[in-house]
Protein backbone atom coordinates (compact mmCIF):
# COMPACT_ATOMS: atom_id res chain seq x y z
CA UNK A 1 0.00 0.00 0.00
CA UNK A 2 2.98 2.41 0.88
CA UNK A 3 4.63 1.92 -2.52
CA UNK A 4 1.07 3.01 -4.65
CA UNK A 5 0.62 6.08 -2.37
CA UNK A 6 4.37 7.14 -3.10
CA UNK A 7 3.89 6.42 -6.59
CA UNK A 8 0.57 8.56 -6.74
CA UNK A 9 2.46 11.48 -4.68
CA UNK A 10 5.20 10.79 -7.52
CA UNK A 11 1.90 11.64 -10.36
CA UNK A 12 0.70 14.38 -8.57
CA UNK A 13 3.89 16.48 -8.56
CA UNK A 14 4.73 15.01 -12.33
CA UNK A 15 1.40 16.48 -12.60
CA UNK A 16 1.92 19.85 -11.38
CA UNK A 17 5.76 19.76 -13.04
CA UNK A 18 3.79 19.77 -16.00
CA UNK A 19 1.07 22.41 -15.93
CA UNK A 20 3.67 24.72 -14.65
CA UNK A 21 5.48 23.82 -17.91
CA UNK A 22 2.38 24.38 -19.75
CA UNK A 23 2.02 27.28 -18.22
CA UNK A 24 5.29 28.74 -18.58
CA UNK A 25 5.20 28.09 -22.48
CA UNK A 26 1.96 29.86 -23.17
CA UNK A 27 3.42 32.86 -21.47
CA UNK A 28 7.39 32.43 -23.41
CA UNK A 29 5.05 32.36 -26.62
CA UNK A 30 2.91 35.55 -25.90
CA UNK A 31 5.94 37.01 -25.22
CA UNK A 32 7.91 36.14 -28.32
CA UNK A 33 4.90 37.71 -30.31
CA UNK A 34 5.04 40.41 -27.79
CA UNK A 35 8.28 41.23 -28.75
CA UNK A 36 8.12 40.83 -32.42
CA UNK A 37 7.79 44.72 -32.75
CA UNK A 38 11.45 46.67 -32.03
CA UNK A 39 9.79 49.41 -29.95
CA UNK A 40 8.31 46.83 -27.46
CA UNK A 41 11.80 45.48 -27.61
CA UNK A 42 13.48 48.38 -26.35
CA UNK A 43 10.71 49.47 -23.63
CA UNK A 44 11.79 46.02 -22.03
CA UNK A 45 15.11 46.11 -22.38
CA UNK A 46 14.56 49.99 -20.82
CA UNK A 47 12.54 48.29 -17.81
CA UNK A 48 15.08 45.46 -17.46
CA UNK A 49 17.99 45.46 -14.79
CA UNK A 50 21.24 46.75 -16.12
CA UNK A 51 22.72 43.67 -14.85
CA UNK A 52 20.86 41.80 -17.98
CA UNK A 53 20.92 43.95 -20.31
CA UNK A 54 22.74 43.26 -23.70
CA UNK A 55 26.14 44.96 -23.57
CA UNK A 56 26.17 45.08 -27.36
CA UNK A 57 23.44 46.03 -29.46
CA UNK A 58 22.89 45.39 -32.82
CA UNK A 59 20.07 46.69 -35.12
CA UNK A 60 18.72 43.41 -37.30
CA UNK A 61 19.49 45.83 -40.20
CA UNK A 62 22.96 46.56 -39.31
CA UNK A 63 25.21 46.05 -42.58
CA UNK A 64 28.34 43.87 -43.17
CA UNK A 65 30.14 46.26 -42.58
CA UNK A 66 28.89 47.60 -38.89
CA UNK A 67 28.89 44.49 -37.92
CA UNK A 68 32.30 44.09 -38.98
CA UNK A 69 33.58 46.92 -37.22
CA UNK A 70 31.87 45.76 -34.09
CA UNK A 71 33.42 42.89 -33.76
CA UNK A 72 36.94 44.28 -34.41
CA UNK A 73 35.98 46.74 -31.56
CA UNK A 74 35.16 43.98 -28.89
CA UNK A 75 38.06 42.46 -30.36
CA UNK A 76 40.68 44.73 -30.00
CA UNK A 77 38.93 46.60 -27.40
CA UNK A 78 39.41 43.49 -24.52
CA UNK A 79 42.40 41.87 -23.67
CA UNK A 80 39.80 39.06 -24.22
CA UNK A 81 36.93 38.12 -25.54
CA UNK A 82 34.66 35.17 -26.19
CA UNK A 83 32.25 34.21 -28.95
CA UNK A 84 29.80 31.90 -27.74
CA UNK A 85 26.58 30.28 -27.61
CA UNK A 86 24.84 32.06 -24.86
CA UNK A 87 26.08 33.94 -21.95
CA UNK A 88 28.95 32.94 -19.02
CA UNK A 89 25.85 32.41 -16.75
CA UNK A 90 24.08 30.81 -18.80
CA UNK A 91 25.78 28.81 -21.63
CA UNK A 92 23.84 26.97 -24.56
CA UNK A 93 26.43 24.92 -25.27
CA UNK A 94 29.02 22.06 -23.77
CA UNK A 95 31.75 24.18 -25.92
CA UNK A 96 31.08 27.23 -24.81
CA UNK A 97 30.87 26.33 -21.44
CA UNK A 98 33.89 24.61 -21.05
CA UNK A 99 35.84 27.76 -22.25
CA UNK A 100 33.90 29.90 -19.79
CA UNK A 101 35.12 26.98 -16.91
CA UNK A 102 38.86 27.21 -18.10
CA UNK A 103 38.55 31.23 -18.04
CA UNK A 104 36.83 30.43 -14.14
CA UNK A 105 39.77 28.18 -13.65
CA UNK A 106 42.69 31.02 -14.60
CA UNK A 107 39.78 33.72 -12.73
CA UNK A 108 39.76 35.64 -15.37
CA UNK A 109 37.24 38.03 -14.45
CA UNK A 110 37.33 40.65 -17.22
CA UNK A 111 36.46 39.75 -20.54
CA UNK A 112 34.09 40.35 -22.97
CA UNK A 113 31.15 37.85 -23.66
CA UNK A 114 29.08 38.06 -26.90
CA UNK A 115 25.94 35.69 -27.39
CA UNK A 116 26.15 35.08 -30.67
CA UNK A 117 22.62 33.45 -31.37
CA UNK A 118 20.88 36.82 -30.16
CA UNK A 119 21.75 38.00 -33.88
CA UNK A 120 22.62 36.03 -37.27
CA UNK A 121 24.32 38.83 -38.83
CA UNK A 122 26.86 38.63 -36.07
CA UNK A 123 27.02 35.06 -36.20
CA UNK A 124 27.78 34.82 -39.55
CA UNK A 125 30.21 37.86 -39.80
CA UNK A 126 32.42 36.26 -36.65
CA UNK A 127 33.22 33.20 -39.02
CA UNK A 128 34.50 35.08 -41.80
CA UNK A 129 36.01 37.88 -39.28
CA UNK A 130 37.92 35.01 -37.77
CA UNK A 131 37.87 32.47 -40.77
CA UNK A 132 37.17 29.87 -37.95
CA UNK A 133 34.03 27.90 -38.71
CA UNK A 134 32.44 26.78 -35.28
CA UNK A 135 31.34 28.44 -31.66
CA UNK A 136 32.73 29.35 -29.14
CA UNK A 137 36.11 31.37 -30.26
CA UNK A 138 38.42 32.74 -27.82
CA UNK A 139 40.32 36.12 -28.33
CA UNK A 140 43.38 37.39 -26.23
CA UNK A 141 45.06 40.62 -27.08
CA UNK A 142 43.11 40.99 -30.49
CA UNK A 143 44.10 37.51 -31.87
CA UNK A 144 42.00 34.25 -32.50
CA UNK A 145 42.94 31.37 -29.84
CA UNK A 146 40.85 28.97 -31.51
CA UNK A 147 37.62 26.78 -30.25
CA UNK A 148 36.89 24.96 -27.49
CA UNK A 149 39.14 21.84 -28.58
CA UNK A 150 42.48 24.45 -28.80
CA UNK A 151 41.97 26.05 -25.42
CA UNK A 152 41.79 22.68 -24.17
CA UNK A 153 44.95 21.53 -25.28
CA UNK A 154 46.69 24.94 -24.37
CA UNK A 155 45.48 24.25 -20.97
CA UNK A 156 46.42 20.75 -20.57
CA UNK A 157 50.22 21.60 -22.44
CA UNK A 158 50.64 24.61 -20.21
CA UNK A 159 50.61 26.73 -22.91
CA UNK A 160 47.37 28.68 -22.33
CA UNK A 161 49.02 29.60 -18.97
CA UNK A 162 51.81 30.89 -20.20
CA UNK A 163 50.18 33.15 -22.97
CA UNK A 164 47.81 34.57 -20.21
CA UNK A 165 50.96 35.27 -18.21
CA UNK A 166 52.56 36.81 -21.34
CA UNK A 167 49.22 39.19 -21.64
CA UNK A 168 49.45 40.14 -17.91
CA UNK A 169 46.38 38.25 -17.06
CA UNK A 170 47.31 36.47 -14.39
CA UNK A 171 50.71 36.78 -12.08
CA UNK A 172 53.49 34.47 -12.66
CA UNK A 173 54.01 31.63 -10.32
Amino acid sequence: MKKHLKLFKIYIIIKNIAKCLIQYNKFNFSQQNENQNNNNQEKNEEQTHPDFQPKIKIQEDASENQVTEMIDKQVKGNKVCIFMKGTPQMPMCGYSNFVIQILKFYKIKDYQAVDILKNEAVRKQVKLYSNWPTFPQLFIDGKLIGGSDIVSEMHKDGSLKDLLQKSGLIQNE
